[in-house]
């Protein structure tokens, strides 16, 4: 079985061991196939996603080389003699096999514990997103998003990773673990500035540990991001919660 990996840098291991193209152009080649696995991508598709808007005069020629390239890396991580990428009239195909892909995974997990979350089964919900979520080892494809469409499926898939990771907080601090998930929450917090979810969790996270002051630091530096960065104040939400703090009330918030 191949392991395919592109939340984080992009990786492929199999037996005997891991790799990563090492030629810019072959990763774009990789990236581009693994973004539309099982699909085929033309060759004209191909080119464009390399070279851009002005391709050699022997595209075509390189595109095959780097494809043989491709295959090579492939069969030095792999278990089968057939390769998997797969050449058609038209373009290439990778064929990727099922959970061969860790965005896959992902979304597999994601959706699973989003499920469990639902049925209010939260100690199953809070393991399985939090396996969906350790999945991730940086930006999608590395940060390498040259391309448009790359960019799009590596943004989406972020905003995903964001969305499971609010549900594996709230999931958290259902099950009392407000304690453990401070350290996360505000490393969340910091990275994701205009994000007023992580902001709430962390306040209610605080309080929670008894940490009052710090609740309401959180609800001041939330409120400088937001106003500084886009001229608002926070929402609803967040406002309620820094009144029940003020106020001295218990927040059932989560």
């Amino acid at each position: 079985m191949m392991n395919y990996e592109i939340l984080g840098q992009i990786r492929v291991s199999g037996r005997p061991g891991v790799s990563a193209p090492r030629a810019r152009k072959i990763e774009t080649l990789l990236a581009v196939l693994l973004a539309k696995n099982n699909q085929v991508v033309t060759t004209e598709y191909l080119i464009g996603e390399i070279w851009g808007e002005h391709p050699p005069a022997r595209a075509s020629a390189a595109l095959y080389v780097y494809v043989s390239q491709l295959r090579k890396l492939l069969r030095g991580t792999g278990e089968a003699d057939e390769s998997p990428v797969v050449t058609s009239p038209r373009g290439y195909s990778l064929h990727v096999g099922i959970d061969e892909l860790d965005a896959d995974r992902f979304t597999r997990l994601y959706q699973e514990g989003r499920a469990l979350h639902w049925d209010r089964s939260y100690g199953q919900a809070a393991t399985v997103l939090r396996q969906a979520a350790d999945l991730w080892r940086g930006d999608a494809f590395g940060g390498f998003t040259d391309s448009p469409d790359l960019q799009a499926y590596a943004s989406l898939l972020e905003e995903s990773r964001l969305e499971c990771l609010e549900l594996l907080m709230e999931t958290e601090l259902l099950i009392g673990r407000h304690r453990e998930v401070v350290g996360q929450l505000s490393a969340l917090a910091k990275e994701h500035t205009l994000r007023e979810t992580f902001y709430e969790y962390l306040m209610t996270a605080l309080l929670r540990s008894n940490r009052r002051a710090e609740a309401l630091e959180t609800f001041a530096s939330a409120r400088q991001n937001l106003v500084q960065q886009l001229g608002i104040e926070p929402g609803s939400s967040l406002r309620k919660l820094h009144h029940s703090i003020l106020v001295g009330e218990l927040s059932d918030a989560v």
